[in-house]
């Protein structure tokens, strides 16, 4: 093979490289396999944003690498949970290697962001909404934002660390509505997920992002079984790897690493 015939197959793998890599318009919601933490990519087109980052910085970086384009190095809004280093602890290492445009870690009830038709509205603030932690559980976990992401008919909660005690108090809040995907709360805990939450919410598909053989019996079985309940699927960072959820608003495309 000569010269000119290599440097058309090279030319011809490079345009599928980057054909493969060019954005579909449709929306990309990706949860990382981060081990015993919490990191999520959302890409839509040129946008981009995270929510919560883990504490592993080559993982969550690996897993942003692979759902933006190589040639894209800005994420737009970094959306943080709560304090907790299992949230925030790959932070820095993200601001290392991408320009962060906005971060928003203290939000409070109602604020919202917006890109188009994809919607980022804050249920529950940074501030607490109940006078008391629930035993076993701690200040900074019921701290923690719930956000509510829609694109067209696609909707995804996503609920940091809350516990019980802070469930019931959104659903007697009625600030609750039914959502297509659960990012479940603290990592599937017993302490999660409450029968009259998930029973409000009534999710299609739920998440558990978990590290495998963690020390906290993380997801547990009672919680695994209120969320089955319901009708909802269950995937597991643990067992499937990351998970890649494709929508145009209206359809739902699961991929999974695993």
């Amino acid at each position: 093979m000569n010269w000119k015939s290599w440097s058309v197959l090279v030319a011809t793998l490079l345009v599928l490289w980057i054909w493969q890599q060019w954005p579909d318009g449709k929306l990309h919601v990706v949860f990382c396999d981060v081990g015993q933490g919490d990191a999520s990519v959302i890409v839509l087109g040129s946008f981009q944003a995270v929510v919560d980052t883990g504490a592993n910085e080559s993982k969550v970086v690996e897993c942003i690498g692979r759902a933006m384009p190589f040639w894209d190095r800005k994420i737009e809004v970094v959306f943080l949970s709560h304090s907790d280093k299992d949230h925030v602890g790959a932070l820095s290492g993200i601001g290392g290697r991408y320009r962060v445009g906005r971060i928003v870690d203290k939000p409070i009830s109602k604020d919202a962001v917006r890109y188009g038709n994809l919607y980022f509205d804050v249920i529950k603030g940074a501030e607490p909404v109940v006078s008391q932690v629930m035993k076993g559980g701690s200040e900074s976990n019921e701290a923690s934002v719930v956000l509510r992401l829609v694109y067209g008919n696609f909707s995804v909660l996503y609920t940091g660390d809350i516990d019980t005690t802070t469930e019931l108090a959104l659903v007697d809040g009625s600030v609750l509505t039914k959502t297509d995907v659960l990012k479940v709360s603290h990592h599937g805990s017993k302490y999660g997920s409450a029968k009259e939450f998930v029973e409000q919410i009534v999710p299609k598909l739920a998440i558990v992002s978990v590290g495998a053989k963690n020390n906290y019996g993380h997801p547990a079985s009672d919680t695994l079984m209120r969320l089955e309940a319901v009708g909802a699927k269950i995937l597991r960072t643990d067992k499937s790897g990351t998970i890649t959820l494709v929508t145009d608003g209206q359809e739902l495309k699961v991929f999974t690493a695993r």
